[in-house]
């Protein structure tokens, strides 16, 4: 049986198996959208295809097209960004067959059986505490999944699930090496540290005693980077421009790592928007760093605070530092859960247990 770990945020799907770890958009786009595709093509490409196309059993009358180059100007994407009630939409379910099916397409017997899978998987802190979400979760992913990539069928029986709490991915991941053997003098075990997850739908701020978790310092708002990108989208528009949050996300995340912002709305011209996102992420991360402050008002009496989600590296270190003084900003961060997650597996055997039959 083979063990896989999925992250499944509002924004990013962060994926794990023994062959690979993937970091995928949470939104997917029916090919329709593209139009009678290739017909321009003067010639084979030598180019690193980024997307495939998936027909899904359980969606099987569309093709989606899904992946790390996807193409999402001027088309309509279907999204799986939900606050009510997200487990038990037929988008999140399709994004979760999308998901086991991509890591499956690693193992060569996919395609002739469905290969057996223990999943490891994590839920927002407030949605743990709800028996109803953790139900709906649970049936999304049990049980038989198929999808057809590029042509290829691939099968996935999930004979168990395992759901924890997100914040408990980077705590894990960060005490845990990857054999799955718990480090010496890490600073969770026996300490009292704060996780602040910052993600695409969510912050989720948690503090831990010695790895019970403190009920009475927490917090989970809807402030995740949708907000983010929500605000520079109005900034753009007002400037007179039509354009989506995910192609402002576009924008965001291929100019995050030289801080440089641009984008061309026609092909025609560059529009430079650095100072005003600049400007966006600097408010964004002072609130941030505020919710985190007047939630640990005892932030003296604590070790560390682990900062980490797919939206933490937009944060602006030097200013969140200057509020939060022991924040650690965990390395790819964006993976820091599904790392836990899989480590998590690792440690408890999951693979050894088989809930389909029960």
């Amino acid at each position: 049986m083979q063990l896989f770990a999925l992250d499944l945020g509002n924004r990013q799907v962060k994926l794990m198996s023994e062959k690979a770890t993937k970091v995928l958009p949470s939104y997917f786009v029916n090919a329709a959208e593209y139009g009678k595709r290739d017909v321009l093509a003067l010639g084979k490409k030598e180019k690193e295809q980024t997307t495939s196309d998936y027909v899904t059993g359980r969606d099987a009358d569309f093709t989606y097209v899904w992946g790390t180059g996807l193409d999402i100007n001027r088309k309509r994407v279907t999204d799986t960004l939900d606050f009510n009630r997200r487990y038990d939409t037929l988008e999140f379910k399709v994004l979760a067959d999308l998901a086991l099916t991509e890591l499956a397409r690693d193992f060569k017997e996919s395609t002739k059986s469905a290969i057996d899978v223990a999943v490891v998987t994590g839920v927002p802190t407030d949605d743990y505490d709800n028996d109803e979400t953790i139900k709906h979760i649970r049936n999304a992913l049990i049980g038989v999944h198929s999808a057809s990539i590029d042509g290829v069928d691939h099968y996935v029986h999930v004979r168990s699930v395992d759901v924890l709490m997100q914040p408990v991915g980077t705590a894990i991941d960060a005490m845990v090496d990857a054999l799955g053997n718990i480090k010496e003098d890490n600073d969770i075990e026996d300490g009292y540290i704060g996780v602040v997850d910052v993600g695409g739908g969510t912050v989720i701020i948690n503090a831990f005693d010695k790895m019970n978790l403190d009920t009475k310092h927490r917090v989970q708002m809807e402030d995740g980077s949708y907000s983010l990108f929500t605000e520079i989208r109005n900034r753009i528009i007002d400037k007179g421009y039509k354009i989506s949050e995910h192609e402002v996300e576009q924008i965001v995340r291929d100019g995050n790592d030289k801080e440089v912002y641009t984008w061309s709305p026609n092909g025609r011209e560059t529009l430079d928007f650095t100072d005003m996102i600049m400007k966006e992420r600097k408010l964004y991360t002072r609130n941030i760093a505020q919710s985190v402050k007047s939630t640990f008002k005892a932030m003296s009496s604590m070790r560390k605070i682990y900062v980490t989600g797919g939206t933490a590296n937009l944060l602006i270190k030097d200013e969140f530092t200057r509020v939060v003084k022991i924040a650690h900003f965990v390395n790819d961060s964006e993976t820091a859960n599904v790392r836990g997650y899989y480590k998590y597996g690792l440690i408890n055997e999951v693979t050894a247990v088989d809930e389909a039959t029960n």
